[in-house]
């Protein structure tokens, strides 16, 4: 009986070659979750929740909207 191991030594693979290329597969894609989150303020809204001890509501992120647009206008604008 071959084991899985065996059949990618037969191919000429390697089976810990096979878990760092899954590892990094894993890796990026969790780099790549965590900037759309940043992106579309997901990331932002439950750092708001935190802060303000709130839960997800309409009211919640209403008052993170509000917040957030505040924020924006004081930021000076160039040219």
């Amino acid at each position: 009986m071959r084991t899985s191991t065996t059949e990618a030594r037969r191919h000429g693979e390697r089976s810990g070659d096979l878990v760092i290329a899954r590892d990094r597969v894993i890796k990026i894609m969790q780099i790549i979750k965590a900037t759309f989150r940043e992106i579309f303020d997901e990331s932002a809204y439950d750092r708001f929740l935190l802060r303000t001890h709130a839960s997800r509501s309409l009211a919640s992120y209403q008052a993170f909207t509000r917040e957030r647009d505040a924020a924006l206008l004081k930021k000076p604008r160039c040219c």
